[in-house]
């Protein structure tokens, strides 16, 4: 399937420009910036191995943990775990399964380089990533950021029905083995914790639940109650949420998230932020009861900048706890 006389082509949301034998596939609002091809052709020509090189420029909150992500697990739960953000593009061989994949994401209504890299991963392309920043802006958007609700995607703070528009995402769930996420995983408890939380961060709380049921007070660090402990604040039952965080006891990476927490606090700097930064027992300790009752009064509060620092915290959360829980599923 050869691009058109003029090297672009749409697929839906999807454009695909053909520069040097490669692929450049994004959303309508990102390209790459000419440093950028010039990084992403390279990278791609010194790694034979690979099917795409995919292009992030970092600086903001999701692009951040979206990149970290992508460097913490394999790339096929990496691609499930985590929505690209915008400031996104893909530059791959025009290979069978890159057409096959951009024809099927053409056809999503939204997120569809998302659905992209997701098929493939499924399919066992290799893909590398390449990181800009600051003056090396490898991607530049056609629209302003400010447009752009990024936050929009990252989980409630109280939950609310599955997303329509994520059905897709869904289907590849439940038909996800234990296998395709951790691959050799010596522990099936944590295996399933890391189910769990991809159920949970993409909304669907009464399939998250059945998986942290099934795993009560097991796994290594018993993440499925931590995953159990969440779920219940979102839903909220706070009492119930606290319940099971008294079972969970003080997995190692709460120290990191006491630190992110901290510099989060501290971008946001209101006064409400800093006596929950007390609350929490920052930065030298993670207190995830206090956190629980700052879930609470977020939610029940007009103040929307307080919800948004809360959800951004629960964010680095949920994506501390999937790598936690992963970890646990796959090391002796």
């Amino acid at each position: 399937m050869p691009l058109q006389q003029d090297f672009s082509q749409r697929f839906g949301e999807l454009l695909c420009e053909e520069v040097e034998g490669a692929w450049i596939v994004s959303e309508s609002s990102a390209r790459l910036s000419e440093i950028g091809k010039t990084a992403t052709l390279a990278a791609l020509r010194e790694h034979d191995d690979s099917a795409a090189v995919l292009v992030v420029q970092c600086g903001d909150f999701l692009a951040n943990v979206f990149a970290e992500t992508w460097e913490t697990l394999p790339q096929r739960l990496a691609s499930l775990a985590i929505r690209p953000p915008v400031a996104t593009c893909l530059v791959a061989r025009p290979t069978d399964a890159l057409r096959r994949a951009v024809q099927v994401a053409g056809d999503t209504i939204h997120s569809a380089l998302w659905r992209c890299l997701v098929e493939l991963a499924k399919g066992g392309s290799r893909i590398e990533m390449q990181v800009g920043s600051g003056e090396k802006a490898l991607v530049v958007l056609n629209t302003l950021p400010a447009v752009v609700n990024e936050d929009g995607w990252l989980p409630e703070l109280l939950s609310s029905p599955p997303r329509r528009e994520l059905d897709w995402l869904f289907a590849e769930l439940r038909l996800a083995r234990l296998s395709d996420l951790c691959g050799h995983a010596i522990s099936t408890a944590d295996a399933t914790a890391v189910l769990a939380g991809l159920w949970l961060l993409h909304g669907d709380s009464d399939a998250s639940h059945r998986q942290s049921q099934s795993i009560e007070d097991e796994g290594r660090h018993r993440c499925g109650n931590f995953w159990h402990a969440i779920l219940h604040r979102q839903e909220p039952d706070y009492g119930n949420s606290k319940y099971w965080f008294r079972r969970v006891g003080q997995p190692g990476f709460l120290a990191e998230l006491a630190q992110q927490a901290d510099e989060l606090i501290a971008v946001d700097g209101s006064d409400s932020a800093r006596r929950w930064r007390t609350k929490l027992g920052l930065p030298g300790r993670w207190d995830s009861f206090a956190f629980v009752d700052w879930c609470e009064a977020a939610a029940q509060d007009a103040d929307a900048s307080q919800a948004k620092l809360v959800r951004r915290i629960q964010f680095i959360e949920m994506h501390l706890l999937l790598r936690a829980s992963y970890a646990d599923a796959t090391r002796a």
